[in-house]
């Protein structure tokens, strides 16, 4: 079970619940210590999950006489799963973390982002970065001005029922004024006021998310890693 007091029991069985649909495992598969093996045809890719103490791998059967041959400290780094699978691309390994609680009162005004402030943020940043924010696709989205311009922007996405999916995104030269925090902490009060557990997710490395994701309330919970597979 979740035992952090950041994360009651109710929380802690939403977010397992989500998480084990997600993968086609059981909630209790997220339970205790040990390692659960997922079966999927439909995958074209290889995914790790680590929540608490529990571990979940989903691959598909092409895949899976090569995981299984895999000693268990290999589950957990992406390069050994990649080498041990002709082909496949490590995509990486991400944070997971998640609230149930409402942030501080922003520092900015937030105000409900339009598709301009989300496309002047885009165009002001890297390719990369934006896509990696994932603000763009997001179902609700807010945003903080810096006078007349949009400085960040920030939204959440429902998944699987029960989990908001929170992403933000800051101008380069408009960071550390609080202009992205204060965005997403209307985010995750907009998510949490309506019913979900708010979760965030930055690839391990990203140190400035991390710090964000820290000051908004956040608890590392766990890591999600990828490998995808060769075509075919």
């Amino acid at each position: 079970m979740f035992g952090d007091p950041d994360l009651p029991q109710r929380e802690g069985a939403r977010l397992r619940s989500a998480w084990a649909e997600a993968l086609g495992a059981t909630p209790s598969a997220l339970e205790g210590t040990g390692i659960t093996r997922v079966e999927r045809a439909d995958l074209g890719a290889v995914i790790v999950l680590v929540l608490g103490a529990a571990t979940v791998v989903a691959a598909p059967p092409s895949a899976k006489r090569a995981i299984a041959a895999l000693p268990l400290a290999a589950l957990h780094d992406v390069e050994a799963i990649a080498a041990a699978l002709p082909g496949s691309r490590a995509i990486g390994t991400a944070h997971l973390l998640f609230t149930g609680t409402r942030p501080a009162h922003p520092a900015h005004a937030v105000v409900p982002a339009t598709s301009l402030d989300v496309a002047a943020v885009g165009a002001a940043m890297d390719e990369d970065e934006w896509a990696e924010a994932g603000v763009q696709g997001m179902e609700r989205r807010w945003a903080v001005h810096d006078e007349q311009h949009a400085a960040a922007v920030a939204g959440y996405q429902r998944w699987h029922g029960t989990i908001a999916h929170v992403g933000v995104a800051a101008v380069p030269e408009h960071r550390r004024r609080g202009y992205a925090s204060s965005a997403a902490a209307g985010a995750v009060s907009a998510a949490i006021d309506a019913g979900f557990v708010a979760q965030w997710r930055c690839r391990v490395g990203n140190e400035a998310s991390l710090r964000l994701a820290d000051r908004l309330g956040f608890t590392r919970l766990g890591t999600q890693s990828a490998v995808v597979l060769h075509d075919g």
